[in-house]
């Protein structure tokens, strides 16, 4: 059953046992671990702001959007 998460980047879990966020893809060894990862970032209130893959996606857009701003836009990669 999909959760209603509070990071901007959550998006989805399927069928398959994969959770989905907008930088990863995600297969954990059991339920207890998704639910570990999940509820301590994903969709925690304030634990989404620690987690490192929303971090780098939060400096990737800014990169993109300040880059945009400034005709500069070139994202390494």
């Amino acid at each position: 059953m999909p959760i209603a998460g509070t990071c901007p980047y959550f998006q989805r879990e399927k069928g398959d046992g994969y959770t989905y966020c907008e930088c990863a893809r995600f297969r954990f060894p059991d339920k207890q671990a998704r639910r570990d990862i999940v509820y301590k970032y994903c969709a925690h209130p304030d634990g989404y702001r620690e987690c490192v893959l929303k971090q780098t996606m939060d400096q990737f857009y800014e990169r993109k959007y300040n880059g945009e701003q400034t005709g500069k836009h070139k994202i390494a990669g």
